[in-house]
């Protein structure tokens, strides 16, 4: 290079640190103009561009400066940081990986090479490059910070709290740290000290979106629905974000049974969801009108941002056929849980001549008869809670597991990253969630063909397993209690129609609270008896009853008793009434196996068609309705003819022996029959496809 250039360039550069930027733009574009291969004018150029937040001019020059020898270190470094706020996570690791390989490890290389590798959920990997820019520099709070984040993902929560500490000893006023410690704590189930670490933060940061959106999700979890509520009408009012927090705040309404515009805010956020937006997670969506391509749309959307598929690990090759089938369960509801009530049974009835069963359970520790009972009904039962999900994965590999089952899907305490990890050649979204989970790792959906049809299969993303009757597991020795106490001992009045519905509160939805109103209205003396819920929830809904001329008193109030209690109670009712959008799904087996009878109204949606499943396959399909209409006249025509009631009630207690729904060995031997069709399809090197099991 001229000497004349280099002159050029170290006089650019004095403009450039005595902010003389306009001086030094002109004369590196005149340096560019007579000689092209000079890396460090685009550097600079590329600084400036940066300053102006023109981040793509800023990475262009980058790039540029990145393909011409003499590069700097700094300048790779530089170049990652703007990929990375511009999204590309996946190039700026190349690009903090070439910075370390031309100037040495220095702390801000890899300290972003974490942030990046947390960005594309690799936790794994962002730890160990945390823990090389901690023997760098430890005295970084942002780095502690991010430590916490990653441990916290990793389940290693003793060690994240540890480090907010240490972030939070470098800086007393650092709110990232509260908040993550607000995270970390409530995982711990320290509840109360949570919350108190979110209004450090708050103190500090009032508008802080992730402190309010922590804020109101402990509130939540602590039953404190109005105050949460309230935090989120705050939220709402601050610039939006990607905290999925519209989809937060309509569930909590719905937790409370609060549904003041409620008809706007569910269009809104299924046409936000729908655009693309990250506008709610899946669940909090299931107890709405949404279509199933809207569930799909959302689901796709969080998979993608949350749990997206972890290269190097899917790649199973075809096995030779072995002597028997190992199926790994997974669930962190493996104790007193209505996962457990209805799969017990299924997993004691299972071929051991044909399949070994793996339990892997990451729930709360708990020593009920139900954890118990589960345990003992598998051939290896491993608590794998303080393992990373990519731990989680690697055992189960280890373990020769042919086929993963995933008990949880969205729900609370789901961990979908196992799956991502890939636990096994074929992997199986069945029952905890009831939607299909958007994601490329799982390969199949257990279902009927009641729940989904041959044209809805392109609304989910796994291959659909059609099984004969209903795809529900259920509990053919379920123990109901003696029914010893009366309706007065309830607080059921003596004589009158029971309508129930024991659903949780926030499947009630005011489009089927309406016809309930008019129900109670046109039917005197009846009442309705439901499943008591938050205070909130029991004045939301006492409040609405009062909106449509009922007296509160009519709605009468079911504490939460032990399964064979709430089970004994139910002789009390005549009818059980269905929510339409998320149905009674154990809630609806209950009331089958104990003989009451439930009328449903079969939506559109996987959620909404479980209790239609049910009755079909009970053989009461009669009691299915299209319509809201349809729905209300045949409640209406029940209520007022005790004589058909009866002869329901009959024809009920009869079927509950005479049809497959609890009927749990033949359940069994149709589940086991789908599990080898998949294996099958696998052994023979095929990719998933739809699979439809004969009732034979």
């Amino acid at each position: 290079m001229p000497q004349s250039t280099n002159q050029k360039i170290a006089l650019a550069d004095r403009y450039f640190q005595a902010g003389q930027i306009r001086l030094c733009e002109d004369l590196l574009r005149q340096v560019i103009a007579r000689n092209k291969a000079i890396s460090k004018a685009y550097e600079l150029l590329a600084y400036i561009c940066g300053n102006r937040d023109e981040l793509e001019a800023c990475e262009e020059l980058l790039l540029k400066a990145s393909s011409l020898p003499g590069c700097s270190a700094e300048a790779l470094f530089y170049l990652g940081r703007v990929q990375l706020q511009r999204g590309q996570a996946r190039a700026a690791l190349s690009s903090f990986q070439r910075a370390i390989a031309r100037g040495g490890g220095f702390f801000e290389a890899w300290h972003e090479m974490g942030v990046a590798h947390s960005t594309l959920g690799g936790h794994e990997q962002a730890l160990e490059a945390f823990r090389r820019a901690l023997e760098i520099h430890a005295g970084s709070p942002e780095l502690h910070v991010n430590l916490a984040r990653t441990m916290a993902e990793l389940h290693y929560f003793d060690e994240a709290i540890r480090h907010c500490d240490l972030a939070l000893a470098l800086d007393p006023e650092r709110v990232r740290a509260w908040v993550e410690r607000g995270l970390v704590l409530t995982e711990l189930g320290r509840r109360p000290e949570a919350l108190r670490s979110c209004e450090q933060a708050l103190a500090l940061a009032p508008d802080d979106s992730a402190a309010l959106m922590t804020r109101a999700m402990i509130l939540a979890r602590l039953g404190r629905h109005a105050e949460a509520e309230a935090v989120h009408e705050e939220i709402a009012r601050l610039p939006p974000d990607t905290t999925y927090g519209r989809g937060h705040w309509l569930y909590n309404s719905m937790l409370m049974c609060r549904w003041s515009g409620w008809e706007r805010t569910v269009a809104d956020t299924l046409a936000r969801v729908s655009a693309g937006e990250k506008a709610a997670v899946p669940f909090s969506l299931l107890a709405t009108p949404a279509c199933p391509a809207t569930l799909l749309a959302c689901a796709r959307t969080y998979a993608q941002d949350r749990y997206p598929l972890r290269n190097g690990t899917e790649g199973f090759a075809s096995c030779p056929s072995k002597q028997k089938l190992r199926v790994g369960y997974f669930s962190s509801d493996f104790r007193n849980h209505a996962t457990s009530q209805l799969m017990v049974r299924l997993f004691e009835c299972h071929d051991r001549q044909r399949f070994e069963l793996f339990g892997f359970t990451f729930g709360p520790a708990t020593a009920d008869p139900m954890t118990r009972r589960v345990a003992a009904a598998f051939d290896r039962f491993m608590d794998v809670a303080d393992r990373s999900d990519a731990q989680i994965a690697s055992l189960a590999r280890a373990e020769g597991i042919d086929i993963a089952v995933d008990l949880n899907g969205f729900t609370e305490g789901a961990r979908p990253s196992i799956f991502a990890h890939r636990a096994a050649p074929v992997q199986v979204n069945y029952l905890g969630f009831p939607a299909s989970m958007g994601c490329e790792f799982m390969d199949y959906i257990v279902a009927d063909a009641t729940l989904i049809r041959p044209d809805e299969y392109n609304h989910y993303a796994e291959k659909v397993v059609i099984l004969p009757g209903s795809y529900q597991a259920n509990d053919d020795t379920k123990v109901i209690g003696d029914a010893t106490l009366t309706r007065e001992d309830m607080d059921l009045p003596p004589h009158g129609v029971v309508f129930a519905c024991f659903n949780n509160n926030y499947k009630i939805t005011p489009d089927v609270f309406e016809v309930w109103m008019r129900l109670l209205r046109q039917v005197t003396g009846s009442v309705l008896w439901l499943l008591r819920g938050s205070d909130a929830a029991v004045a939301g809904i006492e409040a609405e009853a009062k909106t449509h001329g009922i007296d509160p008193g009519r709605i009468v109030w079911a504490e939460r008793l032990p399964l064979a209690a709430h089970l004994a109670r139910h002789a009390h009712a005549d009818l059980f009434l269905d929510t339409f959008h998320y149905n009674a799904h154990t809630t609806c087996s209950d009331a089958l196996w104990t003989g009451l009878p439930v009328l449903t109204l079969a939506g559109r949606t996987f959620a909404s068609r479980v209790a239609a499943s049910l009755l079909k396959t009970i053989g009461l399909p009669e009691l299915v309705t299209g319509s809201v209409e349809e729905y209300e006249a045949v409640a209406l025509s029940l209520a007022t003819s005790p004589e058909k009631l009866a002869a329901l009630r009959r024809r009920l207690h009869r079927n509950r022996t005479e049809t497959p729904l609890f009927d749990t060995p033949l359940f069994t031997r149709r589940i086991e029959a789908a599990f080898a069709a998949m294996w099958d399809r696998h052994r023979l090197g095929l990719p998933p496809d739809h699979i439809h099991v004969a009732a034979s």
